[in-house]
């Protein structure tokens, strides 16, 4: 440590950023699209007819559960909204799930390509494709350093106003130390609202002793605080289950006033005399991440007793995890919230690119340790957005009739990924950076190239029907690609005396 507290905090910022900066990296950028999934799901299924929902939908999804979901555990029924445009039927038979997309005409039902979607995004940014080994844990660790790292970083540049409206364009390094610094600023309310949600969404799981201690286990302790509705014999007669839910829906006209208040709606044992419905409310009337829900009879469509009061701990959590995936936000904040974590990302990225070119100032040797670090920073900074694109890229080019397909989709992001880091290892450092931010730039004009190619009605329907979420991601997608390429061949052009340092070893070297 430093002689002096500010000195100690700069060095505490350094290292707490540098241990897990990768992996900071990863997880924030990832988790600034999953703020668009249901959208970027949207896109990734071309198929789907956009559908609004009407007085009828309900009853025309009954229709086909009681069609084919005899004898099921469970019905769901998941309502067109302005974000999904999908409307989708499920039931459940034990552990084995089956799902039917419905269009807009009566009778049609929509068989959309198998992908992994915009959830991808949501779930490797906490899980890491470690769901089984840690990945979760490993999260919450990255949040607890990326803290660290914000509050050391407010002792460390105790100028804000300067920093804020200091930005040097000459050479290399100093623009990124600046724009380091601004993004710094700008960022924090964001940082530590993220970090410090995600903490507390897995809070019980971070600390399993005092769940053991207090109710005997972690999922307890969470029918504790959260208490749910009481089990439903399974032994009692059985009967039908409602067709007409047009008296549920005066009741939950009366509750939730206004037009589409409706979610999804849930059919627990449909079949039994003690069947229940949950109706779940539209989550955007709360920050909390578990909206309104009322209860009713299955086959009567009488009213029940609801769900009881959960405990204070347990609101401040839901909170917490409403606040995190921000499903309250409306397009305009959720663009907002999108820019944040993008500056948060590339706030990330600069900090391990200024660490290691003063560590190479202050050297008059350098090391293996340098080359590693400054190989991993191409990998991850360049190669995880090229890994992404080429996710977009085989959701439109892999055969829609092959097996697993969302699982093929997901290997040829980590694939993608793991060439990316290979490459950053065979290339100088200079060739490396360019060639991959250009591969980044054709892969995104590729895009809406590959859609024109394969249906040239997808963008004439978009553009007929006004289909925001289709046009948008387009747009969105072609301005990535040349911003991309203007960064490349702006990197490409820089003298070397401005560039900053490059680590060059025998491989390398050799390719070159």
């Amino acid at each position: 440590m430093k002689p002096d507290f500010r000195k100690s905090m700069a060095w505490l910022h350094t290292y707490s950023g540098l241990i897990l900066c990768w992996l900071l990296f990863t997880i924030f950028l990832t988790g600034t699209l999953s703020y668009f999934n249901p959208e970027i799901t949207q896109w990734m299924q071309p198929e789907l007819e956009q559908v609004t929902a009407s007085e009828n939908s309900i009853n025309r999804s009954l229709a086909v559960l009681h069609k084919e979901g005899g004898d099921a555990d469970s019905w769901r029924i998941y309502l067109p909204n302005e974000r999904t445009q999908k409307w989708m039927v499920q039931w459940s038979e034990g552990r084995v799930r089956h799902n039917l997309d419905l269009g807009d005409q009566v009778g049609s039902i929509i068989t959309p390509r198998e992908t992994a979607g915009g959830n991808f995004f949501r779930v490797f940014h906490y899980t890491l494709q470690l769901r089984g080994y840690g990945g979760r844990y490993i999260a919450g660790i990255a949040a607890m350093f990326m803290l660290v790292a914000v509050f050391s970083g407010i002792f460390t540049h105790r100028r804000f106003f300067r920093d804020f409206f200091t930005l040097r364009t000459g050479k290399l390094l100093k623009t990124l130390t600046d724009f380091h610094a601004l993004a710094g600023v700008v960022t924090i309310p964001f940082c530590v609202m993220i970090c410090t949600s995600g903490i507390m969404i897995y809070v019980i799981m971070y600390m399993p002793w005092s769940a053991e201690h207090y109710a005997g286990g972690e999922r307890q302790l969470s029918r504790t605080l959260s208490p749910g509705l009481s089990q439903i014999d399974t032994t009692a007669p059985n009967t039908q289950p409602l067709m007409d839910f047009s008296a549920i829906q005066t009741q939950v006209t009366q509750s939730w006033p206004g037009q589409n208040q409706i979610e999804v709606i849930t059919f627990e044992q449909p079949y039994s005399e003690n069947g229940r419905i949950v109706v779940q409310r539209v989550n955007e009337h709360t920050l909390s991440y578990q909206t309104e829900r009322l209860v009713f009879s299955a086959h009567s469509g009488k009213p029940l007793v609801g769900y009881s009061p959960v405990s204070t701990s347990a609101s401040v959590r839901r909170v917490f995890f409403g606040l995190h995936e921000a499903h309250f936000a409306s397009t305009g904040l959720r663009w907002l919230l999108f820019l944040l974590g993008v500056l948060s990302s590339a706030l990330i990225a600069t900090g391990s690119i200024i660490w290691l070119n003063k560590r190479l100032d202050k050297v008059k040797k350098r090391h293996i340790g340098h080359y590693i670090v400054e190989r991993l920073n191409i990998a991850v900074i360049a190669g995880l957005p090229l890994a992404i694109v080429a996710f977009f890229i085989g959701n439109r080019l892999l055969p829609l009739t092959i097996e697993h397909r969302a699982v093929f989709e997901v290997q040829v992001f980590l694939w993608v990924w793991f060439l990316c880091l290979v490459h950053s290892f065979l290339r100088s450092a200079r060739k490396a950076w360019v060639e991959q931010l250009f591969v980044i730039s054709v892969g995104c004009l590729l895009i809406p190239l590959i859609d024109l190619l394969q249906d040239s009605q997808r963008l004439m329907g978009a553009l007929r029907e006004l289909n925001i979420t289709y046009l948008g991601f387009n747009i969105f997608i072609v301005i990535s690609g040349f911003v991309f390429m203007k960064t490349a061949l702006w990197l490409k052009k820089k003298p070397l005396a401005l560039l900053p340092y490059q680590v060059t070893s025998p491989i390398s070297r050799q390719i070159k």
